[in-house]
């Protein structure tokens, strides 16, 4: 026998005690489940009548007794009153007709609360007040600007709900716990050791029995150059003038003479590789004490170095060079503005150095160079401790003193290690793989315009023996010189490089265009250096010695390593721009398309220099828009519209995350290049339509046929072409809603191939 349905005074009866769910209700009544959809009506129409209300939580429980009918037409009648507007939305055919250009669908407003659990939010631009869709926790503070987006309310018809679109607990953390976080996340050590701890307590400044035996240069004018606010002074260098040319001294800091080989501190060491270096502060490789004090250059103080000694003709050739320990007392640590203006002063010492660097780096042109101009970027703080500002950090003249200095102490570090037969470690940079030379030449063929060599003639990169390869050299030089002061150009030719690492054998290094070249400069931030300088040290039964640590296992945790600190930095510095942009959300920037991936276009604002993605959907209009490798652009197929690198947009900021240094765009307005704005006065409507739908053919790869276009002159020249011609049927290009791309090759994102090291002086 069936069961009959409940009456509404026995459901009021049970939830008098305690709201509950559907499942939970009809299983105190206990009803079979093939009523279930009976029972669901019957609840739905007492909430309808008032009798019942449904929380946030699908709970049920007494409602006022007011019809829901009646709360609406009440909520509408105030709306009315305080001057606002209806927000049910159109009917379905005034929608498709709605097509606004510039319309996106984030839009911002001023949270407030209605009762205990109800939000409503009142648009900015239009005044409309829409109600919050029912979350677990609050969408925000009372009074709060909020980016939402609007959808269909599942029950009202011609209604829409409100729902935020961001976290409010991303936006409401604090500086420190982003900071906190973001050492947690990425796995940052926050310490040493008690080991090592009590392992440096005993380590004290060094005196006349650390000195002895080592080569005395505490009487020569030594310069200490480094970046304004660096604690870790690891460089100095010397210069004299002799009769047939230079004495030029490098002197590095003796780290390997306070850190035994296969000690605690040693692997703590080799286990970081490098000191990690963020914007508001430094994960040091080596304990403070040593890295900032016993160490460290300081002006004024003696100290343990390990001097590269180089005697130079008088265009700066090296004769030769002979690698000792020895002891220095910096005359003067100055920054790298204070050098330029001592140079400015006549300083001798100072003109001494920029003279031997000038001709240095003359040599260096001789056998080839490839000088990257990128920029690096900072972030300036608040008195409270706050990012307010990311800057480019500034270059000098004195930059490329020490640079050069650097790179030739590498060289000959790399050379006697080679001579010696020691253990070195070596850092290799191979040429680039013909695969992402031509696709470089597919994205960007203006750069090989007049090119020396011609790309049939590349061949396969050379391997073993040299990364070395000339007619790949020249080429890359004539991409630099092209590229001139682009900086996206510029990137995407780094990208297009091999990434430079370390290895055991001297295998050439393609960028510098030298066979041997190893790190040796900076031993207080890297290990390579710390192990270098141990190869150098050893004598006599040594050199044989079993080595504490594999040569190959070095090699590869610290290359492996170096990725992963340069993806951090890189991450830091947008955390940093995301943090001063999240009280921004909703508002307008000018900006710069960077890059065009099949999820997305990349843009970057100048002011506050920030970047952050656009995807597809939240470009403004209704279009469907187009992801095409091959010429590297997004187009809509509706309007002909297209993005490529370096087009300037107008943007609107939608979402930001501080935690992960994310932050999201919505292109409002194409500033450069857009089809409706190339129209000449006099011309007609339809010319420029029709260059635009062949504009969108050619970018599916598409040559249309002549019924389909008449002849003309400013139309793509492939318009133009005989009548009847067809191109072969193209790849099939990846759309904004598709989900795999083909073409030549996957154009995911990569690892930024180039150069390793920061920006400091020989850090290639």
């Amino acid at each position: 026998m069936a069961h009959q349905l409940p009456s509404e005074e026995q459901i009021i009866a049970i939830l008098r005690d305690e709201p509950m769910v559907g499942s939970q209700l009809r299983g105190a009544l206990g009803l079979p489940k093939k009523q279930k959809m009976a029972f669901k009506q019957l609840l739905a129409d007492m909430v309808e009548r008032g009798l019942l209300k449904r929380t946030s939580h699908k709970e049920y429980q007494l409602g006022d007794g007011e019809p829901l009918e009646e709360k609406r037409e009440k909520r509408f009648k105030k709306i009315a009153e305080q001057g606002g507007e209806d927000n049910r939305r159109p009917a379905a055919r005034s929608r498709r007709q709605n097509d606004k250009e510039n319309e996106t669908r984030i839009k911002r407003g001023i949270l407030h609360q209605v009762g205990d659990e109800d939000w409503e939010v009142h648009e900015l631009e239009t005044g409309k007040v829409y109600e919050m869709c029912h979350r677990r926790q609050a969408p925000g503070k009372e009074g709060e600007t909020i980016s939402f987006t609007l959808y269909p309310h599942p029950k009202r018809k011609h209604s829409y709900l409100a729902k935020v679109d961001h976290s409010a607990d991303i936006l409401n953390v604090t500086w420190a716990e982003v900071k906190q976080r973001f050492m947690d996340e990425n796995n940052l050590p926050k310490d040493f050791s008690p080991a090592i701890k009590k392992f440096v307590e005993g380590i004290h400044e060094p005196g006349p029995k650390d000195f002895k035996g080592r080569a005395d240069y505490r009487k020569l004018d030594v310069l200490c150059i480094d970046p304004e606010g660096a604690m870790d002074h690891d460089d100095a260098i010397s210069v004299e003038r002799t009769a047939n040319g230079y004495r030029l001294g490098v002197h590095i800091a003796d780290v390997s003479y306070y850190v035994p080989e296969g000690s605690d501190l040693d692997e703590e060491a080799l286990e970081r590789s490098y000191t990690q270096y963020l914007p508001w502060t430094a994960v040091p490789m080596l304990p403070e004490k040593l890295s900032s004090g016993v160490c460290s250059l300081h002006q004024g103080v003696d100290r343990c170095a390990f001097t590269c000694m180089m005697e130079l003709d008088k265009n700066a050739n090296v004769l030769s060079w002979d690698f000792h320990r020895s002891v220095v007392n910096i005359s003067k640590g100055i920054t790298y503005q204070e050098a330029v203006k001592l140079m400015e002063a006549g300083d001798d010492s100072i003109k001494a150095l920029a003279e031997v660097t000038a001709l240095l780096k003359k040599n260096r042109t001789k056998e080839g160079l490839l000088e990257f101009k990128s920029t690096e970027y900072g972030c300036k703080f608040n008195e409270a401790g706050e990012p307010v500002q990311i800057v480019p950090r500034e270059t000098d003249e004195s930059n490329s003193w020490v640079e050069e200095c650097m790179l030739i102490a590498n060289n000959c570090c790399a050379k006697e290690l080679k001579r010696r037969k020691l253990q070195g470690i070596y850092r290799i940079h191979e040429a680039p793989d013909t695969k992402d030379i031509m696709e470089l030449y597919y994205m960007y063929p203006d750069l090989f315009k007049d090119a020396p060599v011609m790309l049939r003639d590349l061949g396969k990169p050379r391997s073993g023996d040299t990364n070395l390869n000339p007619i790949a050299f020249k080429l890359y030089q004539h991409l630099v010189k092209r590229a001139g002061d682009d900086e996206t150009l510029m990137n995407r030719i780094l990208r297009s490089m091999q990434k430079a690492h370390y290895d055991s054998n001297s295998f050439g290094h393609f960028a510098l265009n030298w066979q041997d070249y190893s790190h040796f400069t900076s031993p207080i931030r890297r290990y390579a250096d710390l192990w270098c300088h141990r190869e150098l040290a050893r004598k006599g039964d040594e050199i044989n010695a079993e080595r504490a640590e594999n040569i190959i296992e070095v090699c590869d945790l610290i290359s492996a390593n170096e990725i992963k600190n340069m993806k951090v930095e890189r991450i830091s510095i947008k955390v940093c721009s995301c943090w001063i942009l999240k009280d921004r959300i909703g508002d307008d920037f000018e900006a710069n398309v960077t890059g065009i991936e099949e999820w997305g276009i990349y843009v970057s604002v100048p002011d506050p220099i920030a970047e952050g993605l656009v995807r597809f959907r939240d470009i403004a209009g209704d279009d469907f828009y187009v992801f095409n490798p091959d010429q590297g652009l997004a187009f809509g197929k509706k309007s002909g519209r297209t993005f490529r690198r370096g087009d300037k947009v107008k943007v609107r900021l939608l979402r930001v995350d501080p935690l992960r240094g994310q932050a999201d765009f919505s292109i409002l307005e194409k500033l450069s290049g857009d089809p409706k704005k190339r129209r000449r006065q006099g011309e007609s409507r339809d010319v420029h339509e029709r260059a635009d739908r062949a504009a969108a053919a050619e970018a599916l790869g598409y040559v249309s046929q002549p019924d389909d276009f008449d002849f003309d002159e400013d139309a793509p020249s492939f318009v133009r072409n005989g009548r009847g011609a067809r191109k072969e049927r193209p790849r099939k290009t990846m759309g904004a809603k598709s989900s795999k791309a083909k073409g030549p090759k996957a154009y995911g994102e990569k690892l930024a191939r180039g150069r390793g090291g920061r920006g400091k002086s020989g850090r290639r």
